[in-house]
């Protein structure tokens, strides 16, 4: 069933790039699954927020949650380069991936359901809490449960095929083995005390190698947002770094 699916979502992006008669600015999708008891999950109401959702707030008896990663294509992250605003490209990146997640995630509930099982996407269940600034539903710790990688300083999850891109999930009850996670870690300053380039790439100064501050973070992606049509972003601290596109 895993290869299914996966199979199933690389042929979605392609028609979905054709249908829509755009470039295909995604690199092959990486998908895995966390065990829904996973202790990392269970935990994220104490590592995330204390009314972070559950699976099975939105699905009964969950068995697994299928997290998949979007990394943009180089030439993405490469226009996005160097301080100031997002570049334009880095913005329509942004609006399209969350297009094309929307269609992708009801294809493989479909998938899923056409096998006799069940599945949901937690809607609406990401939107940041303007208070806290954290979403109740965090696609970056639940894809860290299914092994995709591990967390560099720059608060971003690291996989083998690097930090630049896009984290969605869905619940279901596939009865599949769930994925191990990295037993190293992929942060060269967290491994090593090397690197730390995504610190300098951060000109608001929300990110040092020791905190980020996110209430200062979110007023540089507001001032973004205030010129690409609502979409708070930045991304300089993903862009350019050893872990952009691959493992360091």
């Amino acid at each position: 069933m895993k290869e299914i699916i996966q199979e199933e979502a690389e042929k979605f992006i392609e028609n979905y790039c054709r249908r829509n008669g755009i470039s295909n600015i995604w690199q092959t999708p990486m998908i895995r699954y966390a065990d829904a008891f996973h202790p990392e999950i269970r935990n994220l109401k104490t590592i995330v927020m204390e009314n972070h959702y559950m699976p099975e707030d939105f699905l009964e008896k969950p068995t697994v949650i299928l997290t998949y990663y979007l990394p943009f294509i180089p030439e993405v992250a490469a226009s996005n380069l160097g301080d100031g605003f997002a570049s334009e490209c880095w913005a329509k990146a942004y609006q399209e991936t969350y297009k094309l997640s929307n269609e992708l995630n009801d294809h493989l509930v479909r998938i899923i359901s056409d096998t006799g099982y069940r599945a949901a996407v937690p809607a609406n269940a990401s939107s940041f809490s303007d208070d806290v600034l954290k979403s109740r539903w965090s696609h970056r710790h639940i894809a860290k449960a299914a092994g995709h990688g591990t967390f560099g300083i720059n608060q971003m999850l690291i996989t083998e095929n690097g930090c630049c891109g896009r984290y969605y999930s869905i619940i279901t009850d596939l009865p599949i083995e769930a994925d191990s996670q990295p037993e190293e870690e992929y942060c060269l300053y967290k491994r090593k005390g090397s690197c730390g380039i995504c610190v300098k790439h951060c000109f608001s100064g929300a990110l040092t190698a020791e905190k980020f501050d996110r209430y200062k973070c979110h007023e540089t992606t507001l001032k973004n947002a205030a010129i690409y049509n609502g979409s708070t972003i930045c991304g300089k601290y993903v862009v350019g770094l050893p872990c952009s596109f691959k493992k360091p």
